[in-house]
């Protein structure tokens, strides 16, 4: 028989790092559990997949968030952030002195995707458990492009040159620094990253000089800071011998998909 004493609240966690984080619940009040505070958000809604041994990982939904300010703020306006853990617990609460008497653990994975309602104040996110981010393609790729991982030095064991250097402009996609790079070379620093603290942006375009094409718009309060910014590889055999003289360590197939229909047509 269930404990008419009892009743059921869900709290949820979003943390980046140890110094930004965000508690919520939907209880119609605020609720101190394992050392934080959970602040009231009566509107939030939880979708939440059933647990399975399969592979897949659905999505966990979470709505009508309230944008309190903070990151999820600049979430809502689609800033980047390296990686958001987010937690989702069933709390059991004694109904006369709100303590915790049992717990539930429901989810546990990272902010997929963000949808902003801005005109009304709120946010829904997308979450997607771990097995999402342990999944593996099967099979061989149809590719000449090299299979190691660059970035970091591993595999390739190529060293990832690296300039500090200060932003003087922020434009959406586009952000420039304010002195000459140290190493001129055309397109090393193409497919290659721009670093801030904890927040990584892949330059999706750079030939030479100042300005730098972002695959995601920078932040804002990125102006006047000093980055890093790390060279690229497009993982072509041309890029891998001609920029980064490591030719030796090429771990590509030698083959691309062809253009034409095999079983029909010919070459």
């Amino acid at each position: 028989m269930a404990d008419t004493n009892l009743h059921s609240v869900t709290v949820v966690s979003f943390v980046v790092n140890t110094s930004e984080a965000v508690y919520l619940t939907n209880a119609g009040f605020n609720v101190d559990y394992d050392g934080n505070t959970y602040i009231n958000s009566e509107s939030i809604e939880f979708d939440i997949p059933e647990i399975s041994g399969m592979m897949g990982a659905p999505d966990c939904k979470i709505k009508h968030i309230h944008i309190l300010g903070g990151f999820l703020t600049e979430l809502s306006n689609h800033a980047p952030y390296n990686k958001i853990e987010v937690s989702i617990i069933e709390l059991e609460l004694d109904t006369e002195t709100g303590a915790v008497e049992g717990e539930h653990f429901l989810f546990n994975g990272l902010v997929y995707q963000v949808a902003p309602q801005s005109l009304i104040g709120y946010m829904d996110i997308i979450c997607k458990d771990w097995k999402y981010y342990t999944d593996i393609t099967a099979g061989v790729p149809c590719t000449e492009q090299c299979a190691w991982q660059y970035f970091g030095g591993k595999g390739c064991g190529a060293y990832v040159i690296n300039e500090a250097h200060s932003i003087v402009t922020v434009s959406g996609y586009l952000v420039t620094i304010g002195e000459d790079l140290i190493n001129t070379t055309a397109q090393l620093f193409n497919k290659g990253y721009i670093e801030f603290e904890d927040i990584r942006i892949k330059i999706k375009y750079h030939n030479t000089g100042r300005d730098f094409q972002l695959s995601k718009a920078a932040p804002s309060s990125w102006l006047g800071k000093t980055v890093t910014i790390y060279a690229g590889c497009s993982r072509s055999l041309d890029v891998c011998k001609s920029i980064h003289n490591n030719e030796v360590q090429f771990l590509g197939l030698g083959h691309s998909m062809v253009d034409y229909h095999p079983m029909f047509e010919n070459p």
